[in-house]
């Protein structure tokens, strides 16, 4: 399990659910430097922290979100469903065409200064042994936003207390209770922090929104994200660890499946072998399952929602190598089991998804040089379509969510890291649809 003292990170506008997604400091990253200092030793026992502080300036510019299709007198023909980059009004470049006081799609162009893929971060922890073959570590990590809500000075930075765990270390393995990472698509999640945009930003986002950015989850990446949990690892047997998860059920209010009654299953198996002195190789894959049921009717009133995750990287010499993909039903496109009108139907019921992603770097000395791609689709449910009345489809569901990155980070220090990155964001929704928005990104992280 990664923890993050380790050396080494709807519509889309998903603001970017704070993005409970991603404490990533735990991972092992070229140019990175310890991230843990002891401040303090009282005989076996230790007083660690861990953090960051950075900002970053962030460009967007491309076209708006496509608006519902209307006839000439302003009905709705049909609606636009899920995914796309969806600034406020005030961000549209109002473009007037089609029925009369209709809006055409138009375009974006706007820039902030905000947080990157993860946040300003201070994690501190206390660990000593149980006995001698044993020991117990507690860790607390808290989020900081570098921008403010909504653009106003004078309104509070809110502080996310983002993890907080116990975690018991023994010859028969580990056990974490508490709030952590989950473990479906936790190893894609890696592959987007290490070879990627642990120094970066990635997508945005909504701009407007607060909070950590996306990075290239949305985009063949679901994020892990943070729930409460308890989680056994296995000790590693010839290569391989077996992790194994029972986490707080999520609900899926957009579909109102609101009633939830045991723990989510999660499992996460691995497999690392070095390749002789060049590097090494990791293979995983993991799964989760929960069912689901509506308030206040039947429990044969219900839905399931399970999906599985996998793929590996590859570090050899300078090179480095990332592939994932993952398929599911109810996962949705940026975290398992968002609450999204991407995820369900008309009638409530679940969608299917699926997703894949590519992720290459290069170190070369203190710059490290990346590219990347990925791609979510969304599969249609029979009553997707089926016309209305007058012959009509009356949703258009986004059909997949595709972007391409490209990243330079100096590691000006082992501790200061400049981040130049870009992002091409492409949107397809089924009834012909399309956006695309460009992101350009810099900025400056100081980790400890």
């Amino acid at each position: 399990m990664i923890r993050t003292r380790h050396a080494a990170k709807g519509g889309y506008a998903i603001s970017l659910f704070g993005l409970s997604l991603l404490g990533l400091l735990g991972l092992i990253s070229p140019g990175a430097a310890r991230a843990e200092k002891i401040v303090a030793k009282d005989g076996d026992w230790e007083l660690f922290t861990d953090g960051r502080a950075g900002v970053f300036l962030s460009y967007v510019h491309g076209q708006g979100r496509p608006l519902s299709t209307v006839d000439a007198s302003g009905n709705v023909i049909h609606t636009v469903v899920g995914g796309g980059y969806d600034p406020s009004a005030s961000e549209r470049d109002p473009v007037v065409g089609g029925a009369p006081g209709q809006l055409t799609q138009g375009s974006i162009e706007e820039m902030r200064l905000r947080s990157g893929f993860i946040a300003n971060t201070f994690g501190f922890g206390v660990r000593g042994p149980i006995d001698d073959k044993s020991r117990i570590t507690g860790y607390v990590q808290i989020w900081s936003l570098a921008e403010t809500d909504g653009r106003t000075k004078n309104r509070p930075n809110i502080v996310d207390v983002r993890q907080v765990y116990a975690r018991l270390d023994g010859w028969w393995g580990t056990v974490t209770a508490g709030r952590q990472r989950a473990l479906v698509s936790r190893g894609a999640t890696d592959i987007d922090a290490m070879y990627a945009h642990r120094w970066g930003l990635g997508s945005p986002g909504n701009l407007e929104g607060n909070g950590p950015t996306a990075g290239q989850i949305g985009f063949g990446v679901l994020g892990s994200g943070f729930t409460a949990g308890v989680v056994y690892g296995t000790p590693t047997l010839a290569g391989f660890q077996l992790n194994i998860g029972a986490f707080d059920p999520i609900q899926i209010p957009a579909g109102n499946w609101t009633r939830t009654k045991y723990a989510r299953p999660e499992a996460e198996l691995t497999f690392e072998r070095p390749v002789g002195t060049l590097g090494k190789f990791v293979l995983f894959a993991n799964g989760l399952y929960q069912k689901l049921y509506h308030d206040g009717k039947p429990d044969s009133d219900s839905a399931t929602a399970a999906g599985v995750g996998y793929g590996g990287r590859l570090e050899l010499g300078p090179a480095r190598l990332g592939v994932a993909g993952h398929y599911g039903k109810g996962l949705g496109l940026t975290y398992a089991l968002e609450s999204s009108e991407a995820n369900t139907d008309l009638q409530n019921k679940l969608r299917v998804f699926d997703g894949y992603y590519v992720q290459a770097m290069v170190v070369l000395g203190r710059l490290d040089v990346s590219a990347g791609w990925g791609i979510a689709r969304v599969f249609l449910n029979d009553i997707d379509k089926v016309p209305d009345v007058n012959g009509n489809i009356p949703a258009s569901v986004i059909k997949y969510q595709m972007g391409n990155s490209a990243g330079l980070v100096f590691h000006v220090k082992p501790w200061l890291h400049l981040d130049l990155d870009f992002f091409r964001a492409d949107f397809v929704w089924y009834l012909g649809e399309k956006q695309v928005v460009y992101i350009a990104n810099s900025g400056i992280t100081f980790n400890w």
